[in-house]
């Protein structure tokens, strides 16, 4: 692969793929790991990185994850934050911590590119506010990761780490290969339908999409406002925590601060209850997921948790799945339109095909799918109380890299503006990783973490 121009100081990529994949990773190996490493000054933030970075020369070449990584001002924050350490100073979770930052994220002096082909952009001249949070908290931001084009379905560069045959999924594709492959410990991502948590789920890694509303969209490129929704992904659900002790709205950090030290175990009268979607949904499940799931709810049973079966007719998922589409199609082709017809040569067969089909679309359409949004989230809601829904993250493992695979698992959820965290919960028969998907209702996203960490710790050690 001919070398990518990068800016003065980033680093180019050669090298053979060569890593250690598991669905279990060390402690060692995760962010929450190095961060109590940093934490008391067993590594430093310079050899952090230098671990990154070195995995990085070796594998990119082959995965494509980064659009950039390193530099000056990259060298400067890690030099900063080793020498806080040393006069004192740590700044919480993500001290010294590498991130990688989705192409679609303002971070200052960089250019947003949005996988857009043949666009130029002027360097951002402020951070997006996730990345903001993120560096006041101590995070080094390493680079840009790939998103696909726009942030939709036209296939990326980047390949699957577990099997470079396969997509690792879209549109936050960098964001999960370079965490699965350890190029960085945690990423921005984020998910309009199924964004974080599908590529989360085929690269074998933690992904969690918020409330909708819960994190700021300044700084970020918007697709569909009434949809898009930032979040990060990481190697384990306590990684997402300290992710979340920066990204979550002042209010909340400390209390995401605390779940790192809340014990994973719940009391007897506290374990979760879960209702395992059906439905349509098992139609489109592909078996050896069908497998997967079946096995990973007996575990949760064995381990105490209250499990039953439901049918998800009130998510009217026949027309809940159109007209999710109807919205990001006309709320693309609102911002987009210009731009098509002034630059097509910017436009990927899939972003110009749904920026026409929102210009096609009846005004009338766009009204009724936003009030269907409306009156099904107070439905769902209802139907879903303090419980947590279970279902699969995807239709199956990875597929080959002509598509990022089907959204319908995550799209509801996106729709709706419900939490969802996903996890690994087991490997398909062609050794690929198989995700499990959590839901709860809107604004249970801590609730939905403790659950999170209690179904992998079960997950762990069964």
């Amino acid at each position: 692969m001919a070398a990518r121009s990068l800016p003065l100081g980033f680093v180019t990529f050669s090298g053979a793929v060569v890593m250690s994949l598991t669905l279990r990773p060390k402690l060692d190996e995760t962010l929450r790991g190095q961060s109590l490493a940093i934490q008391y000054r067993t590594t430093t933030c310079r050899e952090v990185f230098e671990r990154c970075r070195k995995l990085v020369v070796e594998q990119d070449s082959a995965i494509r994850a980064w659009i950039s990584f390193g530099g000056d001002d990259v060298e400067q924050a890690i030099a900063d934050r080793d020498a806080e350490l040393k006069h004192g100073i740590w700044r919480g979770p993500l001290h010294g911590i590498p991130v990688g930052v989705k192409d679609i994220y303002d971070v200052a002096g960089w250019p947003t590119l949005a996988g857009i082909p043949n666009r130029s952009s002027p360097p951002a001249d402020a951070d997006s506010t996730m990345v903001r949070r993120l560096r006041e908290a101590g995070a080094i931001i390493v680079g840009k990761t790939v998103t696909t084009p726009y942030a939709f379905f036209d296939p990326p560069p980047t390949r699957n780490p577990w099997n470079l045959d396969r997509t690792p999924g879209g549109s936050s594709s960098g964001s999960a290969a370079a965490v699965a492959s350890g190029m960085c410990l945690g990423a921005l991502g984020s998910q309009t339908g199924g964004s974080i948590t599908r590529p989360a789920a085929f690269c074998g890694v933690a992904g969690y999409k918020p409330s909708f509303g819960m994190l700021s969209r300044r700084g970020m490129l918007p697709f569909a406002p009434s949809l898009d929704h930032p979040g990060p992904m990481a190697r384990t659900v306590d990684d997402l925590i300290g992710l979340m002790t920066a990204l979550a709205p002042k209010w909340m950090r400390t209390e995401f601060f605390s779940l790192l030290s809340e014990p994973v175990e719940f009391d007897i009268d506290e374990l979760p209850r879960f209702a395992v979607l059906g439905g349509a949904f098992v139609e489109k499940t592909e078996p050896a997921m069908r497998d997967a799931l079946e096995a990973t709810t007996n575990r949760l049973s064995f381990a105490g948790a209250l499990i039953a079966n439901s049918e998800p007719a009130e998510l009217e998922l026949p027309t809940l799945w159109p007209r999710h589409r109807c919205v990001m199609a006309v709320e693309i082709a609102s911002s987009q339109a210009d731009q098509l017809r002034q630059h097509p040569e910017e436009f990927t067969p899939a972003v110009r095909g749904l920026i026409e089909e929102g210009l096609a679309a009846q005004s009338v359409d766009y009204a009724v799918a936003l009030q269907f949004q409306r009156a099904l989230r107070r439905r769902a809601a209802n139907a879903i109380g303090d419980s947590i829904w279970l279902m699969p993250a995807s239709r199956g493992a990875a597929p080959t890299p002509e598509t990022t695979g089907d959204p319908c698992m995550n799209s509801p959820w996106s729709f709706l503006g419900f939490p969802t965290i996903t996890i690994p919960m087991a490997l398909s028969p062609e050794g690929l990783p198989l995700g499990l998907q959590l839901i709860a209702g809107p604004g249970g996203d801590l609730g939905l973490f403790r659950v999170a960490r209690w179904c992998e710790a079960v997950l762990a050690r069964t």
